[in-house]
C-alpha cells in the first residue's frame, strides 16, 4: 500500500525522535562523557523531548555507574504508539478497491462440469 506524504513525513519525523532517545538511552546506560560534543548534542535535543515524562520512574543505577533511564523507554514507546495513530488517521488510499465476487449458478440437477460462474467487479470507495 503507498502512504500518503504526510504520513510519510510523520513517520520521518517520528523516526528521528526515536533515534535521539535510543541515542539518549544508550548513552545514559554506558555512561557517556557528558563533556563530549556529540553527547551534549544529544542530551540537548533529547531534554525538551523527555520532559511530559520526566520524574514518572526513578533511575535504575547499576554498577560502575550504568544508568537505565526508565523515562526514556517510555517516552520512546509513546512516541511510537502516537506517531502510528497519526499515521493512520492521515494515511488516504489514492486509488479506489477492487473486489470481485464469484456468483455460481447451479442447475437443478447437480452437475458440476455444468456449473456456470458469472463475475461481478464492485467498486468500494
Amino acid at each position: 500500500m503507498r502512504r500518503s506524504v504526510p504520513a510519510t513525513i510523520i513517520s520521518f519525523i517520528v523516526g528521528i525522535i526515536q533515534l535521539i532517545l535510543i541515542l539518549r538511552f544508550i548513552f545514559q546506560l554506558f555512561n557517556a562523557n557528558e563533556g563530549a560534543a556529540f553527547a551534549q548534542l544529544i542530551y540537548g535535543l533529547s531534554q525538551p523531548l523527555l520532559l511530559p515524562f520526566a520524574a514518572i520512574f526513578p533511575n535504575i543505577e547499576l554498577a560502575n555507574g550504568f544508568v537505565v533511564e526508565l523515562s526514556t523507554i517510555i517516552a520512546i514507546i509513546v512516541y511510537g504508539v502516537v506517531g502510528m495513530l497519526l499515521k493512520r488517521l492521515f494515511s488516504v488510499r489514492k486509488e479506489p478497491v477492487h473486489r470481485e465476487t464469484v456468483i455460481r449458478e447451479e442447475p437443478g440437477i447437480r452437475d458440476d462440469s455444468n456449473v456456470r460462474e458469472k463475475r461481478i467487479i464492485r467498486e468500494r470507495r
